[in-house]
């Protein structure tokens, strides 16, 4: 009886320790409807609204808020200088409130207002977003992408901060997410490989703190090439039990196209890694410990923004 409680105990700790060095892959299901959370075109005079990239963040008093890319057809990108903003009491409200623009651009200073995101440390909000390039031609080649960030104590008024932007690169850079993880900061986005290497690619900084920030390393690699690393877009890391997994958009191929990417390393995820492709656009992952998982789907084609459940299954 001893000699079978021993070995028994001696099995559960060896498959404890072989599963934390070998985390099983998960698959991203989207399992349910999804739910038109906000159309611009029911609050916004003017018509033919639609909204892309964007991000989610839920305040201290339990009320979540959506910041996003806010234009009209004709689709225009380089006139894209608002973020809506839109508040829910949770992640299921059939229609979240419209509080009209969030953010808008600095005349002279910021050409675009592209892709929040939002993290909440130490009391404080932190919006990371892409202001594109003030030169004339710039949306003809590879520019640089100029990511900046404002802060605020509520989401309703933010401030900029005094040393945008933090850094910039080549591509367009733009569709910031930012992860923690043992105490580090993974800073997440878009560009080409390089101003003559034109793959799209996505880029992690890191850092100890939301303001300084190390040099690029590239992550993944896509072989489509574009100015704008088009084909790597909407990048948003999540970790689950040891694994992290890349979802990126990838619009050149098909608008409406989310791959998801696993690895075992934060700063590397090799093509070869697919675990899914999702039928989403600029998609995010929000998590609520009451209401559970969710993905959200926009773009120039949906006259605003859905929210889907979601659920993770073991891949076999």
């Amino acid at each position: 009886m001893k000699i079978t409680l021993a070995l028994t105990v001696t099995l559960l700790i060896s498959s404890l320790f072989t599963y934390g060095q070998n985390p099983s892959v998960e698959i991203p299901e989207i399992s349910g409807p999804f739910v038109h959370i906000f159309d611009p075109n029911d609050t916004r005079e003017g018509g033919n609204w639609y909204t892309n990239d964007h991000t989610f963040a839920k305040a201290d008093d339990g009320t979540w808020h959506a910041f996003g890319i806010i234009h009209h057809l004709p689709v225009s990108p380089w006139n894209e200088t608002r973020l809506f903003h839109i508040t829910a009491k949770s992640l299921s409200q059939q229609k979240w409130e419209d509080h009209g623009y969030g953010l808008t651009a600095k005349p002279g200073v910021e050409r675009v207002l592209w892709a929040p995101h939002i993290i909440k440390e130490h009391g404080l909000y932190y919006m990371f977003y892409n202001i594109g390039n003030m030169q004339e031609n710039a949306p003809n080649y590879a520019s640089w992408g100029q990511l900046c960030l404002a802060t605020s104590k509520d989401m309703y008024t933010w401030t900029r901060h005094d040393r945008n932007p933090l850094f910039s690169d080549p591509g367009h850079a733009r569709d910031s997410y930012i992860m923690k993880y043992h105490g580090t900061y993974y800073y997440y986005y878009t560009r080409v490989f390089n101003e003559v290497d034109l793959r799209s690619c996505v880029a992690v900084r890191t850092g100890k703190d939301l303001l300084h920030w190390s040099g690029p390393k590239i992550v993944h690699i896509q072989p489509y090439k574009v100015d704008w690393g088009g084909d790597a877009e909407s990048s948003f890391v999540v970790q689950r039990s040891g694994m992290f997994y890349l979802f990126i958009c990838r619009a050149m191929t098909s608008y409406n196209r989310t791959d998801v990417y696993y690895s075992k390393d934060p700063e590397n995820f090799p093509v070869e890694n697919l675990v899914c492709t999702l039928p989403v656009h600029a998609a995010e992952v929000i998590y609520d410990k009451k209401e559970g998982w969710f993905i959200s789907n926009t773009g120039w084609d949906k006259k605003g923004l859905y929210l889907a459940p979601l659920r993770w299954k073991l891949k076999e």
